[in-house]
């Protein structure tokens, strides 16, 4: 796996947080839209190479509704950072 250069990670970044807010400020629901929030900086966290963990399940949130964010999320990471890696 190859290392991205500094540039390239901010480059990336700013494609995947860009995407990722404009997904979150779409999600109506509180809870579920808290829950993105906290998935979108476990991955920007995961892509730095700091130390993650999941986000806790928030009372509220359904399971569907969890798939799909983390679902989402986690393809947009890829948009922007597999094809670098």
């Amino acid at each position: 796996m190859q290392q991205l250069t500094n540039l390239e990670l901010s480059t990336a970044l700013l494609g995947f947080n860009g995407e990722a807010v404009i997904y979150c400020d779409g999600i109506t629901d509180s809870i579920a839209h808290d829950y993105a929030l906290e998935y979108a900086r476990m991955v920007e966290n995961r892509v730095r190479g700091l130390e993650t963990q999941l986000p806790r399940m928030p009372h509220g949130l359904f399971e569907p509704n969890r798939k799909l964010i983390r679902s989402t999320l986690e393809r947009m990471c890829q948009k922007y950072f597999s094809s670098k890696r």
